[in-house]
């Protein structure tokens, strides 16, 4: 099975190139746009994450190949009726805070990616699709609550239970992506006739 590209060697090349997103992001809106508009194109895609650019550099295509894996491999994992759709986090193995901030930023990817598709805050949407997408909103903000206090009564705690809501909100967000692309896609192919 084909994965993500390193996400610290990829956030690298993206800071290069000075990009608009970073590495969780873009592929937070990718998932948006995908969503949102079904066939998303790559070229579409990568233009909002890198910006415009008057002439291509090295960097600047190696981090066009590197999304360019990241464009392909989400197209089949969110048509796979398997679900083997992945958000695309730091391992395991980072710190947990990291990852948690990953996620919320993942979902802030994801928000501005269903409004590059199309989708405002008047759409109709499907019911369930509305719920989550709220939440997956609440969630972008996640990363950004720094509380002191907070840290260090989640540092003596343990990092047990933190782990499991952690991995807890990451599947939340990751089985809602694929009911919302799910519930989206029928209504974007009725909506296209104009």
């Amino acid at each position: 099975m084909q994965h993500f590209p390193d996400i610290s060697q990829l956030e690298g090349l993206l800071f290069d190139v000075d990009a608009a997103l970073g590495a969780t992001e873009s592929h937070g809106a990718l998932c948006g746009m995908l969503c949102a508009q079904g066939a998303t194109e790559a070229s579409q895609w990568m233009l909002h994450v890198l910006g415009e650019h008057e002439e291509s550099t090295k960097a600047l295509q190696q981090a066009g190949k590197k999304l360019l894996q990241i464009h392909q491999l989400s197209v089949e994992q969110m048509n796979d009726i398997d679900g083997e759709f992945e958000l695309m986090l730091p391992d395991d193995d980072e710190p947990l805070e990291a990852r948690v901030e990953a996620l919320g930023t993942w979902c802030q990817g994801f928000v501005f990616g269903l409004a590059i598709g199309g989708i405002k805050e008047d759409t109709e949407l499907p019911e369930d699709s509305k719920e989550l997408i709220k939440d997956i909103i609440e969630i972008s903000r996640a990363g950004y609550v720094v509380d002191e206090e907070a840290e260090l009564a989640v540092a003596e705690e343990g990092d047990e239970e933190d782990e499991v809501a952690f991995m807890e909100v990451s599947e939340y967000v990751r089985m809602g992506t694929l009911l919302i692309y799910e519930e989206l896609q029928p209504l974007q192919s009725s909506q296209t006739v104009h």
